[in-house]
């Protein structure tokens, strides 16, 4: 997805009952990084569409819930990103998923994929089901 063919360091494959980041990089850079919290809030998303408004901002599906899709740097490197704010049984959880820009590729469909199996896999871990965007 990012073009990077080299070596990688990942991160371990442990999780947090409450939220967790990995980070999959090489000897200067991050490549694919991901987080979740299990009771994120509706100001972190807010916060997080007011960022992206700017910066290249593609609608999420609504069936991910609350967020979008935008393009940002770090360390003066392109990525692009998308944060899902959805139910999982009672909470109200929060995903995000940054990989590094492949202009090369449709990075909008892989981060829709990519959330797809993120909210599946995190119903599994945490026992509940994915729901939409938050009522309200």
């Amino acid at each position: 997805m990012t073009g990077y063919t080299g070596p990688y360091d990942a991160g371990d494959d442990q999780h947090n009952p409450d939220g967790y980041a990995c980070v999959i990089s090489n000897g200067e850079q991050s490549l694919f990084i991901t987080s979740y919290d299990v009771a994120g809030s509706r100001r972190a998303i807010e916060q997080y569409i007011e960022f992206g408004k700017t910066r290249n901002p593609t609608a999420l599906p609504k069936e991910l819930g609350k967020g979008l899709m935008s393009d940002f740097d770090i360390r003066l490197y392109p990525y692009r990103t998308v944060e899902a704010w959805f139910r999982c049984g009672s909470n109200n959880s929060l995903i995000t998923i940054t990989i590094k820009q492949n202009r090369a590729r449709n990075q909008d469909r892989d981060l829709i994929q990519l959330m797809q199996i993120a909210q599946r896999r995190f119903a599994e871990m945490f026992k509940c089901t994915p729901g939409g965007p938050p009522q309200g």
